[in-house]
């Protein structure tokens, strides 16, 4: 799944954004692009789990098409 998260501006939100993933599902994998503000994360839980876990770090994501 990938995620626009236009908030995103450096390597600092990358962590929080990864931590939160991550605290919701350990076994995620993630790849993050910051110039681009996407996340790419592949998981076993739903888009709006994982949005869910982003916005609680403070971001404000949304599903691509």
């Amino acid at each position: 799944m990938e995620f626009d998260v236009p908030d995103m501006s450096c390597g600092g939100c990358a962590n929080a954004i990864t931590r939160a993933v991550t605290s919701v599902d350990p076994a995620a994998k993630l790849e993050v692009d910051v110039p681009v503000k996407i996340v790419r994360v592949t998981s076993t839980l739903a888009a709006g789990q994982l949005i869910e876990a982003i916005e609680t770090a403070g971001f404000h994501p949304s599903l691509r098409a």
